[in-house]
C-alpha cells in the first residue's frame, strides 16, 4: 500500500488526538508511486514549498482563497508524484489562471470554476515558433517524444492507467504509442504518458515548456519564473500598548493549544489578533509503526504550521512497537520497558523521547537556525491528563485496560483482572516516564525543560482526597522517598514546571491554581531536600474550557465562555499562574462573541505582574461551594508595571448597580481609564464616578435542592494608571460567610 500523504495524516491524527474518528482514504495509484512529498518540501497547510537546489528559493502551491485551489489538484490521489515539482509562480492572464510543473501544466479560471490540467501540448504546437529552424510539426521531437499528429490510437497500458485515474485529466490523444529505448510513450493534449518497467508515468512536459516560451508575455511571463523565499509567519505585537502600562509589546505569558488546526495563515493570525505568543502541539507517537528519526515529523501536528512563535511539545499515546496501538484503549498503555534505564534499547519512551527533542532542539544562533527547520521546542510535556481515571471520560489518556472499577466507581479495591492496573501502578508508572522523559530529554537537549503531565480533573469520581490533588501528592512523595538525594537535587526533582488542565468553573480555578501555587512554592519542605529551581519553577494552566453537563441541566453558549474566559483568566492570575492557554484556538473565533472575550481578557491582563504581592480578590471566595454560596460581586485586582487591572462580575441572582470612582491627586493621571465589557466594547473614562450595572448570571440551574451559577454575569474589565485608587459603592468586602441558595423556580433542574 503507498505511505498516506502527511496532509491526510495529520488531519487523521489531529481527529483521533480530540476524541473523534477519522476515517483514512487511501487513494490507489495505477503505478504504484510513493505519496511522500520529496525530503526537501516544506509543508504549509495551505500547501507546500519546494525549495530549489537545497535552500530557501523556490516556488509554493496553495490553495489561495482569493485565487487559483492549486494544491488541492496537485494533493489529489498523490499527484505530485505525477506532476513533479513546481516551476513557477501563479501567473493570471484576463481569464485564468496558471502554474508550471515539471511535467505538467494548470490553469483555473479566475471567474468559476475548478483547477485542472492545461492543454500544453496543444499550446506548443500552436505557440509562435521557437527559431526559424523549427516548424509546429517538428516541435515535439524530443528525448523520443513521437511527432504531433491527429492520431487518437493508445497504448493498452497506458489506456488501463487513464480509466483507473479518471482525475489526471489527460486531455484527447494527440500521437500514435511510440516504442523508444524500451519505453511505450503517447502524446495527449495536456501531457505525456509514458508506459516503462511496468509502470505509467508522466512525461517532462513542463520542463520543455519552460524552455519554449520563458520571457513570452503570451505563455510564461518571466516576473513568474522568479523564485519565491520561504519566510515563517511574523510573530504577534502587542493588543494592550494604548492602555495604561510601562510595558509594551506581547504578553508572553498568554498561549494556546492546536492552531495549527486552522492553517499556518488563519492559525497565525488568529493568535496575532488576539495577541497570543506561545502555542501547544501535539506528537501522536501511536502513530508511528516503528521507531525512525525519519517518522518523527510525520507524527506532529506544527509539521504544517512554522512560525515565529514558542511552540511547546505534547507526547501522547503509546504505538503498537512499544505495547500500545493505535486504537483504544490499547494506546493508553504504558510504554513497555519503563522500569529500564532511560537510554536502554528497550526503554521505548526513553528512546522516543531522546530522538523527538534532539529533533526539535534549537539551535544556537551561530548556528545555521533557518526557517527550512520545523519549529524548534525547548519545553515538553511527557503525557496529558493521566488523572483522569475512566476510560469513557473525555481526555482519558493513561491506564491502558481499565480496572472494573475505575468504570463503575463503585468503590471496591479488589484485585485487578489480568492485564489490567490498578490506581497505584498507574500512579507509579506515571511517575516513571515522567523520570525516564527528563532523563531522555536532557540527553537530548540540555536546556529544554519537562513540563510535568497536565494534571487538574478535579472530579471527585477520580479524586476524593482532600485537596483532590491526589496524582501531585503522590509525585511528592514518591520524590520524598528517594534515598539518592544528591542525585535528586541534581536532576532538578525531574521535572521543571507544573501544568494544569481546569474545564472548570472560574472560582474552582482559582481554588486549584492557588493550591497548586502553594505547592511549588513548599516543594523544599514537603520534599524534603533542597529545590535547586526554587522560585523558578512556572504554573501553567494549560487547558482551561466551560463544559456543559448534561446531567446537571447546565448549559453554556458563547456569551457565556465569554463571561467565563475573563473571569477566568483574573482567577488564574489572582491565584499564582504564571502561563495561561486558548483551549483550544478554534473554539475562540473572532467572530463570535466568545472570541471576543478571549481578546479582552489578553488585553486587558497582559503585563500583569505574575505574583505580585497585592493582588486582590474581594471577596475571597473558591471552590465548589463559591457557585452556589455567594450571591454578590466579585473583584480581582491585578497590578502590572504603572497599572491596575480590575475585574468585576456578579454572582447575584439578579442585576445589581455598582458605582466605580477612580480618585486622583493634584496631578492627572498619567494614561487613561479604560472600560470595557465581555465583548471589547470600550469607553475611556474620567477620574470620577461612573455607574454600572452588572447583570445576573445568564445561566443557573438546579441541582440536589440548590441553585447554582457556574458563571458570573455582568463582567466588566477597568485598566487604569496606577496613580489612580479606585473604590466601589457597595465596598466588596474582604471575606463573606456562604450561604446556600436554594432551587430558583423556572430554573433548569438537574435530570438526575
Amino acid at each position: 500500500m503507498a505511505a498516506l500523504n502527511r496532509r491526510r495524516l495529520l488531519a487523521a491524527m489531529a481527529a483521533l488526538a480530540a476524541g473523534g474518528v477519522a476515517r483514512i482514504t487511501v487513494p490507489t495509484l495505477a503505478f504504484g508511486a510513493e505519496q511522500l512529498l520529496p525530503a526537501n518540501a516544506i509543508e504549509t497547510t495551505d500547501g507546500a514549498f519546494f525549495p530549489v537546489d537545497g535552500g530557501l528559493s523556490g516556488f509554493y502551491v496553495r490553495d489561495d482563497p482569493s485565487g487559483p485551489a492549486f494544491w488541492s489538484l496537485f494533493d489529489a490521489a498523490g499527484g505530485h508524484a505525477w506532476y513533479g515539482p513546481p516551476m513557477s509562480r501563479v501567473w493570471q492572464d484576463a481569464d485564468n489562471w496558471y502554474q508550471l510543473f515539471a511535467c505538467a501544466m494548470f490553469v483555473q479560471p479566475r471567474t468559476d470554476g475548478a483547477p485542472r490540467l492545461a492543454p500544453i501540448v496543444d499550446l506548443i504546437v500552436t505557440g509562435p515558433a521557437v527559431s526559424n529552424s523549427f516548424t509546429n510539426a517538428t516541435k515535439l521531437e524530443f528525448d523520443g517524444w513521437p511527432r504531433y499528429s491527429q492520431a487518437t490510437a493508445v497504448a493498452s497500458a497506458i489506456q488501463d492507467f487513464i480509466t483507473a485515474n479518471p482525475a489526471l485529466q489527460p486531455g484527447a490523444a494527440r500521437s500514435q504509442p511510440r516504442q523508444f529505448a524500451g519505453k511505450v510513450r503517447n502524446l495527449f493534449a495536456n501531457l505525456g504518458l509514458e508506459h516503462v518497467g511496468g509502470q505509467v508515468r508522466v512525461g517532462v512536459l513542463g520542463q520543455r515548456y519552460k524552455a519554449y516560451f520563458a520571457g513570452r508575455p503570451s505563455r510564461l511571463p518571466s516576473a513568474a519564473l522568479v523564485p519565491e523565499e520561504f519566510a515563517v509567519s511574523d510573530e504577534a505585537t502587542g493588543i494592550s500598548d494604548d492602555l495604561a502600562g510601562t510595558r509594551k509589546g506581547i504578553d508572553r505569558g498568554f498561549g494556546c493549544t492546536l492552531a495549527s488546526e486552522q492553517g499556518v495563515g488563519a492559525g497565525v493570525n488568529h493568535m496575532n489578533r488576539l495577541g497570543l505568543w506561545w502555542n501547544r502541539e501535539q506528537f501522536i507517537w501511536s502513530a508511528m509503526e516503528a521507531y525512525s528519526d525519519a517518522a518523527l515529523p510525520t507524527i506532529a501536528t506544527d509539521r504544517n504550521f512554522r512560525v515565529n512563535k514558542e511552540v511547546v511539545g505534547l507526547l501522547q499515546f503509546t504505538p503498537a512497537y512499544a505495547g500500545g496501538g493505535p486504537s483504544e484503549p490499547a494506546k493508553f498503555n504504558p510504554p513497555n520497558g519503563l522500569d529500564l534505564p532511560a537510554d536502554h534499547a528497550s526503554n521505548h519512551f526513553g528512546r522516543f523521547v531522546r530522538g523527538v527533542v534532539e529533533s526539535r532542539r534549537p539551535l544556537p544562533d551561530s548556528a545555521d537556525a533557518s526557517p527550512a527547520r520545523l519549529n524548534p521546542i525547548s519545553h515538553w510535556i511527557p503525557s496529558n491528563e493521566p488523572d483522569i481515571c475512566r476510560p469513557r471520560m473525555p481526555g482519558y489518556a493513561w491506564g491502558g485496560e481499565a480496572h472494573q472499577r475505575w468504570v463503575d466507581r463503585t468503590g471496591g479495591s479488589g484485585a485487578s483482572a489480568a492485564n489490567e492496573i490498578d490506581d497505584a501502578e498507574r500512579e507509579r508508572l506515571l511517575y516513571r516516564l515522567v523520570q525516564v522523559a527528563y532523563e531522555a530529554m536532557i540527553a537530548a537537549d540540555p536546556e529544554a525543560r519537562l513540563i510535568f503531565p497536565s494534571l487538574g480533573v478535579v472530579d471527585r469520581s477520580c479524586d476524593n482526597t482532600p485537596r483532590q490533588m491526589q496524582f501531585w501528592d503522590g509525585w511528592v512523595s514518591f520524590l520524598a522517598g528517594q534515598t539518592n538525594r544528591e542525585d535528586l537535587v541534581a536532576k532538578n526533582f525531574s521535572f521543571h514546571d507544573v501544568s494544569l488542565a481546569l474545564h472548570k468553573e472560574p472560582e474552582r480555578m482559582y481554588e486549584m491554581v492557588a493550591n497548586y501555587r502553594a505547592a511549588l512554592d513548599n516543594l523544599s519542605d514537603t520534599v524534603g531536600a533542597p529545590d535547586p529551581l526554587a522560585g523558578e519553577r512556572q504554573l501553567i494552566v494549560m487547558e482551561m474550557g466551560l463544559q456543559d453537563d448534561p446531567g446537571l441541566g447546565a448549559y453554556f453558549d458563547a456569551t457565556d465562555v465569554a463571561h467565563f474566559i475573563i473571569q477566568a483568566v483574573a482567577n488564574a492570575l489572582v491565584g499564582g499562574a504564571d502561563k495561561l492557554a486558548l483551549h483550544k484556538l478554534i473554539d475562540f473565533p473572532l467572530s463570535q462573541s466568545s472570541g471576543q472575550g478571549a481578546r479582552v481578557a489578553v488585553r486587558y491582563m497582559s503585563h500583569v505582574t505574575r505574583q505580585h504581592p497585592d493582588r486582590t480578590k474581594r471577596p475571597d471566595i473558591r471552590g465548589e461551594r463559591a457557585a452556589n454560596g455567594y450571591a454578590g460581586p466579585v473583584r480581582i485586582d491585578l497590578p502590572g508595571p504603572g497599572f491596575i487591572t480590575s475585574v468585576f462580575y456578579n454572582r447575584r441572582r439578579e442585576p445589581m448597580d455598582l458605582t466605580l470612582t477612580f480618585s486622583a491627586g493634584d496631578e492627572p493621571p498619567n494614561d487613561a481609564i479604560h472600560l470595557s465589557d465581555h465583548v471589547g466594547n470600550e469607553r475611556t473614562l474620567d477620574v470620577g464616578s461612573h455607574q454600572l450595572t452588572l447583570a445576573a448570571p445568564r445561566q443557573t440551574f438546579n441541582a440536589y435542592g440548590k441553585n447554582w451559577a457556574w458563571v458570573g454575569g455582568g463582567t466588566h474589565v477597568a485598566r487604569y494608571p496606577d496613580d489612580v485608587t479606585l473604590t466601589t459603592d457597595p465596598q466588596i468586602p474582604e471575606t463573606v460567610e456562604y450561604r446556600t441558595i436554594p432551587a430558583i423556580a423556572n430554573a433548569p433542574t438537574a435530570s438526575r
